[in-house]
């Protein structure tokens, strides 16, 4: 293989530490994809900088690119590796539940349940001003959500049933995000059992594992 071919080949996901960056890190390792990771400082504002724009001119995180190529938006990105890597079944292969099943979940993650929690997590996002009714707001709707989510949990192991999903990763870092904003989650047992059925996977360590070396910087 010669140099043009192995960058054709190069995966790079773009990321911020403790952002939703932690599920695609996740699939990826799932995967079992050669993969580099590239960090991002969003406190620094660095997503917006001249050299990140060149590379993603929405300024978000993550972002993967695989030779010439540009994924933006996690479902999408997330559905791109399910189907370069279809044994890893990051989504419903297709039996019990349609394979549109897991792309559907991943968008209501994405574009529904993500916002009430930044609403909770880091309300200033929203305004620049009062943020106390923004955040009661992202409380409210949460709670509606989660009590679906616990109810559905509360009967199985995993969002699919038998199966694990990287849906139940980006549903656990939901939910432990809008914790750390101060969502009662000690008041839903079914997603405590199923946080700890989540990063008892091996795929899930290591990508703290990656996340925390990222974050680090070359040693």
């Amino acid at each position: 293989m010669n140099a043009t071919q192995k960058r054709s080949d190069q995966i790079t996901l773009y990321m911020c530490p403790d952002s939703c960056s932690r599920v695609t890190i996740n699939a990826l390792e799932e995967a079992g994809l050669d993969y580099d990771l590239r960090l991002i400082d969003l406190l620094a504002n660095e997503q917006r900088s001249p050299a990140y724009l060149a590379v993603n001119p929405k300024g978000k995180v993550p972002a993967l690119t695989y030779g010439d190529h540009l994924l933006t938006e996690n479902p999408a990105i997330l559905h791109w590796i399910d189907r370069h890597r279809p044994q890893a079944r990051l989504l419903p292969p297709g039996e019990g539940a349609p394979i549109e099943h897991g792309l559907m979940d991943l968008i209501w993650c994405s574009s529904t349940l993500h916002p009430m929690v930044r609403q909770i997590h880091l309300p200033s996002r929203f305004t620049d001003g009062e943020t106390e009714g923004i955040k009661r707001d992202g409380l409210k709707k949460f709670d509606l959500e989660v009590q679906r989510i616990a109810d559905r949990l509360a009967g199985q192991d995993w969002w699919y049933g038998d199966h694990w999903s990287i849906v139940d990763v980006y549903l656990h870092w939901l939910y432990n995000i809008a914790a750390s904003g101060g969502f009662p989650l000690d008041a839903y047992p079914s997603l405590r059992d199923h946080a700890q059925r989540v990063s008892c996977r091996a795929s899930y360590a290591q990508s703290l594992e990656r996340e925390r070396s990222a974050s680090r910087g070359p040693s």
